[in-house]
């Protein structure tokens, strides 16, 4: 999978802050269900909540990687960023600034993990949230957003290994 093609301009928002968790799944279900493809938001915010409450997809560093398979044709993500961060229960206890949301058909949920642990640890870094933070365009977002994400070239990959 490329992760690439999960977000599309129309599902990245920026809002100055989110009042609960409730509101920001509510937010994060609204722009997943923006594909237009019959699946509501309700039935993602269910898939959301219900997977939050096997453990708080908090990871720290004021990021939170919401995820759940539900029964859909391909992959979709969705960029909240919070000028405020929202406390979660994260790790470090520090207030969650963004989350990306990711649904992964059901069928193929085992085959995502991977993809899910890459995003994670790039999120994470720091330097690159900070420099994320500066976008406000969801436009400029997916294209810096896509820039850290874009397969290693070969060529590139095998020198760093040499």
């Amino acid at each position: 999978m490329d992760i690439t093609t999960l977000l599309t301009p129309e599902r990245i928002a920026h809002a100055q802050e989110m009042s609960s968790r409730k509101r920001v799944f509510e937010r994060l279900a609204e722009l997943l269900a923006s594909a237009q493809d019959g699946l509501s938001a309700e039935v993602i915010f269910d898939a959301l909540t219900n997977r939050e409450k096997l453990g708080s997809t908090a990871l720290g560093n004021g990021v939170a990687l919401p995820h759940t398979s539900i029964v859909i044709p391909e992959a979709r993500g969705a960029l909240l960023m919070l000028e405020e961060g929202l406390k979660m229960d994260a790790p470090d206890k520090k207030p969650v600034q963004v989350f990306m949301a990711i649904l992964v058909p059901a069928d193929k949920a085992s085959d995502f993990s991977p993809c899910i642990t890459e995003l994670a640890s790039i999120l994470l870094q720091k330097p690159l949230l900070e420099q994320l933070y500066h976008y406000r365009e969801p436009a400029d977002i997916l294209n810096y957003f896509n820039g850290l994400l874009l397969p290693t070239p070969q060529y590139y990959a095998t020198a760093l290994a040499a």
